[in-house]
């Protein structure tokens, strides 16, 4: 399959209010895709659209490069919203439960629990867990049947920082195992360090979306300083691979070509003569990045 997820010109309204609009976009297999706004930009409904449990006003999408059906529903594990289960029953008995419902075999429950980091604690009762046991249960319950993609709506929400980093380990350790992941944040850091691709969302509509590297290397620029910086300013602004270069205190900043980083500006200023007293990547993270988008789009 060439495409796991696309979804064309999507519409979805609740009254006056405007949830979804005009939203399309396509996830590749073995991507990290995160659904990146603020609440209320119109994720969670969009998750509910694709994995049908929200009608669309307008608008299509596709799994797998075919219509959706109970068979590509079958490929796919899903957490939206708060995980629910028994606070009574214990984390295997809380599998069984599921695993009867998705005709699943009972061998897979401790494999996943495993996975998740929950052997250990298999026997226990759902409500002593912690609220970071207790996602990673929903993602084993996700991963039960070993579908190909999973989705997850908000999968560290709530939690403290070592539920979060839990969550997050996770995400990378079950991506890296092959499998297709889309997920839901309003979280940059959350989404910079799992994700490979992203969308930004906004008021429900899509204000960009492209891999999380090109996103960030694109707004990479080079400091660079010497004893002469008026002079080095002319010879730098001449390198062929400059796009931009400004004076900025006592440091000139750079902007370079895509694909050209600042060993490259250096060797040329040693071809030059120049022997610089600083030089430095500075790179954007994903959050200014993120406010960059919002403000262009007011």
């Amino acid at each position: 399959m060439e495409t796991i997820l696309e979804i064309n010109n999507l519409y979805k309204n609740y009254g006056k209010i405007k949830a979804v609009q005009d939203l399309s976009l396509k996830v590749s297999p073995g991507n990290v895709f995160g659904l990146l706004g603020p609440n209320g930009s119109g994720k969670t409904t969009t998750l509910g659209v694709i994995l049908n449990v929200v009608n669309q006003n307008s608008g299509d999408y596709k799994w797998f490069d075919k219509a959706p059906s109970k068979e590509s529903r079958k490929k796919i594990g899903a957490i939206l919203e708060a995980p629910s289960f028994y606070p009574y029953l214990s984390a295997t008995n809380n599998l069984k439960v599921i695993a009867r419902i998705k005709n699943t075999p009972y061998k897979r429950i401790d494999e996943v629990l495993e996975k998740v980091g929950l052997i250990e604690r298999k026997n226990d009762r759902f409500q002593t867990y912690s609220l970071g046991m207790k996602q990673r249960l929903a993602i084993a319950s996700a991963l039960l049947s070993d579908p190909f993609v999973l989705v997850l709506d908000e999968p560290t929400n709530g939690l403290d920082p070592q539920g979060i980093a839990d969550v997050r380990e996770l995400i990378i350790k079950i991506s890296g195992e092959g499998k297709t992941i889309i997920l839901a944040s309003h979280l940059l850091d959350e989404v910079q360090k799992v994700c490979s691709h992203f969308a930004v969302l906004n008021k429900g509509k899509v204000l960009y979306t492209g891999s999380v590297e090109e996103a960030l290397s694109s707004k990479e620029s080079v400091e660079v300083s010497a004893p002469d910086l008026a002079g080095l300013l002319p010879v730098v602004s001449q390198f062929e691979f400059c796009k931009n270069a400004h004076l900025n205190g006592q440091k000139i900043i750079v902007q370079l070509d895509q694909g050209k980083t600042s060993l490259d500006l250096n060797s040329y200023l040693v071809s030059k003569g120049i022997v610089v007293s600083h030089l430095a990547t500075e790179r954007k993270n994903l959050e200014e990045q993120f406010l960059e988008i919002l403000s262009q789009a007011k």
